[in-house]
């Protein structure tokens, strides 16, 4: 077995010391990927010549007018059939000490602020359906005579409902106020009540 082994590791020198450099064998190419800033650019301009470019830039134009006048509708929504009201409390746990320039303290981590206790807030807020003309119709007779209010959509063409009660309005994007607010239907008016929001889902004639 010890006569063996050695064989081996014999073999093993042997063929080490007596190994040579026999060149390169076969062609040899380098490595040709091309630049991606010239792909890019090359890319551009075969899109330019062709029209391609300016197609694609029309109608990147057009979806975001069409989002500007028309954003996506709030999901989860649909007309009120019953009345229903609830409140919400804007009350908030402070995550950490605020203080003023001077460094005098408004309110310490932990505190428990409702912003009604300092800010006055006399506003109401109505959230309606834009395409519901029925909404419509009794939005506008809300509006009658007033001042302090603000129109929310939740779906529709901002400056159709803009122009057809002739007031500034504004779109809930995403959801985030009637999330936050925790309504499921439309009409909705909003106003103080107290230390609180009253939430008021209403029915309107014809409303579908």
């Amino acid at each position: 077995m010890k006569t063996q082994l050695a064989g081996v590791m014999l073999l093993a020198v042997t063929a080490a010391a007596g190994a040579k450099d026999l060149g390169t064998w076969g062609a040899v190419f380098e490595p040709a990927e091309q630049d991606m800033l010239v792909f890019i650019q090359d890319r551009l301009q075969t899109m330019e010549q062709s029209g391609e470019l300016a197609r694609l830039k029309n109608e990147a134009i057009e979806r975001v007018k069409k989002n500007a006048v028309r954003p996506p509708p709030v999901a989860g929504l649909s007309p009120a059939i019953q009345y229903r009201t609830f409140s919400y409390d804007p009350t908030f746990t402070v995550a950490s000490t605020i203080t003023d320039m001077k460094g005098n303290i408004i309110a310490r981590k932990g505190d428990q602020v409702n912003p009604f206790d300092k800010v006055p807030f006399n506003q109401t807020l109505y959230f309606i359906d834009g395409d519901n003309r029925d909404q419509v119709k009794w939005i506008r007779q809300q509006l009658a005579g007033t001042t302090n209010s603000k129109v929310i959509l939740v779906n529709g063409n901002i400056k159709e409902t803009s122009d057809a009660l002739d007031e500034r309005i504004y779109f809930d994007q995403a959801g985030v106020l009637t999330t936050k607010f925790g309504f499921e239907h439309t009409p909705v008016r909003i106003t103080r009540d107290d230390r609180v929001l009253k939430i008021e889902e209403i029915p309107v004639p014809g409303n579908k």
